[in-house]
């Protein structure tokens, strides 16, 4: 039985694509009317609104851009790209416009409901007079077909399990710290990747696989508790809080985060439209878009190389880094951001750039920017990188001159520099005109911190005065420049003259395989031994020693690339991209302003973007060579790579923390097979927060004192549109006054000594105090045996 692809409806006959949208349209209008009538299907009202968001508007906005056959993963990620920004800017527009006409409440359901509606209407009149007339290729107007039969396979229907698996193990756990099925899910993930390996999963379904695993892997961890948990998406909660609460988006509020679309606007709007409470917005709908990025990755690896094994390979190194699925679940803007950042990096890689492209790179890069603002310093600094690069190469290759350097609007250069001047100006503009300027000034911070770490560094070495060392700095970075330049003009002399030393160079790769990376590689992990920092738990060790041997392992494929001249099959722009990130990652374990600025995990996540694909053929290439060196002949292309699936496999285990719940050591809350009692993150029950409802609304005194998490969960109940969620009154015991306050405690104070807080970001180990110095057992006002309220 053939269907019609969903997810290539730009590519459908025009009347079937505009009847699937007047369709989606209808029942959105008719989920709207139900709602406010007070009738909510449960799935049914949330799945209209969700798919209607996130699919309507970027597929109408294809059609008017004529993108056609980009198959099915291109069409669905730009797809909901376009969409995601048109939910945020329409959102940003009526807030920024309505109040001009009186309306004082702008983001109300009908306000949205009636301007997305107008648009859509728009959107589709403009998409008929632009794409009324385009005739798809097969007989069956559509782009493509889906056998319904060929879904039956065993394989497909195993890889189906696995989000059910992921949803039901994270809600057995909140019900009944039961870790079972979660350990499962994580066992079968592992599975997943031998059966790439050992081709018992079809390559048409490998980039299903990877969909699955990334989904698979960020439920898990993401539907912990039933409200949000983590650092950082407290206050992201917070700052959506207030624009659903009232129906306005206070953009002067001084707070960098506030300047963030993909906070204001992206959460509530979901909220609105699917009548989900706010906490499962953060914890279903962001870990979905950011789901889809693994799907682009494995795009560009796949565009580099001829293997989709290999690709595979990298895409499930990538999503393996406990980053992907524990941290950045817990930093919405940065999912966001993420996602924006992978679309731009899969356009720049396009081989051709028609006016459309250039459409969709300009749209997505304003969405990055206003998804947020470290990952956009981030780009910049690549993008500039990248730029460079290409233009020393052009130079290097072609000679001056306007046509083959590259400035043509048609060429890659042109567009770099395009690119990079537009999201400078609009990463400044927007970030100087909102939040009172704080996700700007965060910036210049970050660069003042740096160069005088920098200055610091030189300085310890040669000395001298500021103007010396400024003096040194500058040569440093000229040197560092003419060696750069100097390497593109020998790589450029070299590929000139590669066929004819071919077989040379073939040769040299071969009797230098076993010799001597086997040496190397036994002589770089020996230091790595000796340089894994203070000891926190063994597998705490075990896994940063795992980190630095991918490091070693992508310094290895760079190696490999060069010396056997693979780099022909790559191109040069992703080439620079790689530079660019593995400059970053080594500026990461070089200079502390930069790790702390960025955070080490954080750099790893974004770097790897683009060195997976380096750390697997590297690792694949170093165990080819051991091999070599212990049998004295090769055993074929498979075997390494089998070794190196192991390797990932056990990478996997620890990352996930399959080895600490075996181990009972370092076991995240995932698999927490206890209370989810936890002074790692800010982790809440629904009696602590139950407590801290009864509190916000029966004080007598806005003094309230909690640990350094526990104050966070005072965000959803205590809130003004005129403050930030520092401002709400709640602190910890930095300065404590006893008199006419509260004080809050949680089933982690109750459990231990009062959570005060951390020696340092390194080796954060947490500092209690002892209560009873302070309470009064007599002055208890409230008491649920989760958590307890006192007065004095």
């Amino acid at each position: 039985m053939l269907i019609n692809n969903p997810l290539e409806m730009n590519d459908w006959h025009f009347p079937k694509f505009v009847k699937v949208v007047i369709l989606m349209q209808s029942l959105m209008l008719l989920s709207l009317f139900l709602s406010m009538k007070g009738v909510i299907i449960p799935v049914i009202t949330p799945l209209i609104g969700f798919v209607y968001l996130s699919f309507v508007p970027g597929y109408l906005i294809l059609r008017i851009l004529r993108l056609h056959h980009l198959g099915s993963v291109k069409s669905l990620l730009y797809g909901v790209g376009l969409s995601l920004f048109v939910l945020m800017f329409t959102g940003y527009i009526m807030n920024i416009c309505l109040p001009v006409f009186g309306v004082k409440t702008p983001l109300t359901l009908t306000n949205l409901g009636i301007c997305f509606t107008l648009l859509v209407l728009v959107l589709c009149l403009l998409s008929y007079l632009r794409d009324g007339k385009f005739e798809p290729l097969n007989s069956d107007n559509c782009g493509s077909c889906i056998d319904i039969g060929k879904l039956y396979r065993p394989s497909f229907l195993f890889l189906c399990l696995l989000p059910f698996l992921a949803v039901f193990g994270s809600y057995l756990m909140n019900l009944y710290s039961n870790n079972i099925l979660t350990i499962c899910l994580l066992v079968l993930i592992v599975f997943v990747l031998f059966l790439v390996v050992y081709d018992c999963i079809p390559e048409k379904f490998y980039i299903f696989a990877v969909w699955v695993v990334s989904i698979s892997l960020l439920y898990s961890s993401s539907l912990i508790s039933s409200m949000v948990w983590g650092w950082d998406v407290q206050n992201e909660f917070y700052l959506a809080n207030l624009v659903l609460n009232y129906s306005l988006w206070n953009f002067s509020l001084p707070d960098a985060y506030n300047a963030l679309l993909s906070v204001v606007m992206v959460a509530p709007v979901y909220s609105l439209f699917t009548h989900i409470d706010l906490d499962h917005v953060f914890k279903l709908v962001y870990p979905f878009i950011f789901s889809l990025m693994p799907m682009g990755l494995y795009k560009i690896f796949k565009s580099q190389i001829d293997s989709s094994k290999l690709a595979f390979l990298a895409v499930f190194l990538f999503v393996s880094f406990n980053t992907f699925f524990i941290e950045l679940v817990t930093i919405s803007r940065e999912m966001t951001a993420e996602f924006f950042m992978v679309l731009l990096v899969l356009l720049i890689l396009e081989r051709k750039y028609k006016p459309s492209i250039v459409a969709l790179l300009t749209v997505f890069s304003v969405c990055l920017v206003v998804s947020h603002y470290s990952l956009t310093y981030f780009f910049l600094i690549c993008i500039l990188g990248v730029t460079f690069l290409m233009l020393v190469y052009n130079i290097s290759r072609f000679g001056l001159s306007r046509k083959t350097m590259g400035f043509n609007s048609s060429n890659n250069l042109g567009l770099l520099l395009f690119l990079t001047v537009f999201t400078t100006i609009v990463a400044y503009l927007w970030y100087g005109s909102y939040a009172q300027g704080f996700a700007l000034k965060s910036i210049t911070d970050v660069l003042g911190v740096v160069f005088l770490n920098v200055t610091q560094i030189v300085g310890q070495y040669i000395g001298g005065s500021g103007d010396v060392l400024s003096f040194a700095l500058f040569a440093i970075f000229a040197l560092v420049v003419v060696g750069l330049v100097g390497v593109l003009y020998l790589f450029v002399k070299l590929e000139r003259q590669l066929e004819s030393y071919e077989d040379k160079v073939t040769k040299f790769a071969d009797w230098l395989d076993y010799r001597i990376v086997i040496g190397v590689s036994v002589a770089v992990l020996l230091i790595l031994t000796l340089t894994l920092g203070p000891f926190k738990t063994w597998i705490v060790s075990v896994l940063r020693y795992m980190n630095f041997v991918v490091v070693f392992f992508t310094i290895m494929g760079f190696f490999f690339f060069f010396i056997e001249m693979k780099i022909k099959k790559f191109q040069f722009k992703y080439l620079a991209f790689a530079v660019m990130a593995f400059v970053m990652l080594i500026a990461g374990f070089l200079l502390p302003s930069f790790r702390a600025a960025f955070n080490m995990t954080r750099i790893y996540e974004i770097t790897f973007l683009v060195l997976a694909l380096f750390c697997v053929y590297g690792g694949i290439k170093v165990f080819e060579s051991f091999t070599k060196g212990f049998n004295g002949h090769e055993l074929g292309d498979s075997v390494p790579m089998k070794i190196f699936t192991v390797f990932m496999a056990v990478f996997l285990i620890f990352n996930a923390g399959l080895a600490s719940v075996i181990s009972d050591t370092s076991v995240p809350m995932s698999l927490s097979n206890g209370n989810l009692a936890s002074d790692y993150y800010p982790l809440f029950n629904s009696a602590e927060a139950g407590s801290a409802l009864w509190l916000s609304e029966n004080k007598v005194s806005d003094s309230i004192y909690a640990d350094v998490y526990g104050r966070f969960i005072f965000n959803r109940y205590i809130f003004s549109l005129d403050k930030i969620a520092l401002e709400n009154g709640v602190t910890d015991f930095t300065s404590y006054d006893p008199n006419n306050s509260y004080i809050y405690q949680r089933k982690l104070d109750i459990n231990n000594y009062y959570l005060t807080g951390y020696t340092g970001m390194n080796d954060r180990n947490r500092v209690y105090l002892n209560m009873s110095v302070i309470v009064d057992p007599k002055s208890t006002v409230f008491d649920d045996g989760d958590s307890r309220v006192y007065y004095s």
